[in-house]
């Protein structure tokens, strides 16, 4: 095998180096092994410093490559972050937005002139019959619907009226107008 006929790539840093090695020195100094021998030695060491900086150049490629994961893990980290507290800051915003605003309720409805008047009546009639009447009597003479007529007793004043059962039918409901003393 004839030095000419290997590329130079072939002998940096391949297996190949220490044949190579010996082809240039039998071809450079033919009669003086004390050359070869120093030559030979110089290139092994060139040749051992070179794959002991390949080493290191691939130790700091695996070290910067796993830095470059831990700086992406943490941007990702950071993105996470910071939308949680945007997020935060928005909930922040809108809880004191409230506390400065609050809601104002509708005023519950106030007791209209219609059932005003229906109770002002139930009153007349309950005074005309000696204060007690049954329900299906006042819901007939209100013309007023079950519904409505339950409704209406809802909103009387407790203080004023009385529910009771009839005394000899005990399923049918008698309204009754309390006594008032003065």
């Amino acid at each position: 095998m004839r030095l000419e006929d290997q590329p130079l790539a072939d002998a940096r840093g391949r297996p190949q180096t220490k044949d190579n090695v010996g082809l240039l020195a039998d071809k450079l100094f033919d009669g003086d092994p004390g050359i070869r021998h120093l030559l030979t030695e110089v290139l092994q060491r060139q040749e051992d410093e070179i794959h002991r900086l390949q080493c290191i150049s691939q130790q700091r490629q695996r070290e910067i490559q796993r830095q470059e994961d831990e700086i992406h893990k943490l941007r990702d980290e950071l993105d996470a972050f910071r939308e949680e507290a945007a997020l935060e800051r928005a909930y922040d915003r809108q809880r004191i937005s409230r506390l400065e605003n609050p809601i104002v309720s509708p005023t519950p409805p106030q007791e209209g002139t219609k059932t005003a008047a229906r109770i002002e009546e139930m009153i007349g009639i309950l005074k005309r019959r000696q204060g007690r009447a049954a329900f299906s009597e006042l819901k007939e003479e209100l013309k007023l619907t079950d519904s409505q007529f339950s409704k209406l007793i809802k909103k009387l004043d407790m203080r004023r009226f009385d529910v009771q059962r009839r005394p000899h039918s005990g399923k049918e409901k008698v309204l009754v107008l309390r006594q008032q003393i003065g």
